[in-house]
């Protein structure tokens, strides 16, 4: 589980792997997989063990989806970009709301409603 940090942030971030990023060639299969692909899996097998990932890659496939703890979108946008894949994968990224925040949220809509009804 994530450690708590104050004033992190988390967001669901999903991998997938561009169709033309690769060739079919057996040279840039190893380019890729030695250059981009492992020296990213390593680096987010650090951010796992330092409690900033969750999460990982479809069994099989060159795709999955994490969660991502950062201070904010500058922290996020840094890590991502030093990954060596992104240059090969589509990254989808969507900031995560909080349970308490939600359930806040519900509360204050319910009372505005009742308010603005009468009730």
């Amino acid at each position: 589980m994530f450690q708590s940090r104050c004033v992190s942030e988390q967001y669901v971030v999903a991998f997938k792997l561009r169709e033309e990023s690769y060739g079919g060639s057996s040279e840039e299969a190893v380019y890729m997989l030695t250059d981009q692909i492992i020296p990213s899996l390593e680096m987010l097998a650090r951010w796992e063990k330092e409690h900033k990932v969750m999460g990982g890659f479809f069994e099989g496939q060159r795709s999955g989806t994490m969660i991502i703890e950062a201070e904010d979108n500058l922290e996020l946008d840094q890590m991502l970009a030093s990954l060596p894949m992104m240059g090969v994968y589509e990254v989808d990224v969507a900031p995560v709301q909080r349970i308490g925040s939600a359930l806040e949220r519900d509360r204050r809509i319910v009372q505005e409603i009742k308010t603005a009804a009468g009730l």
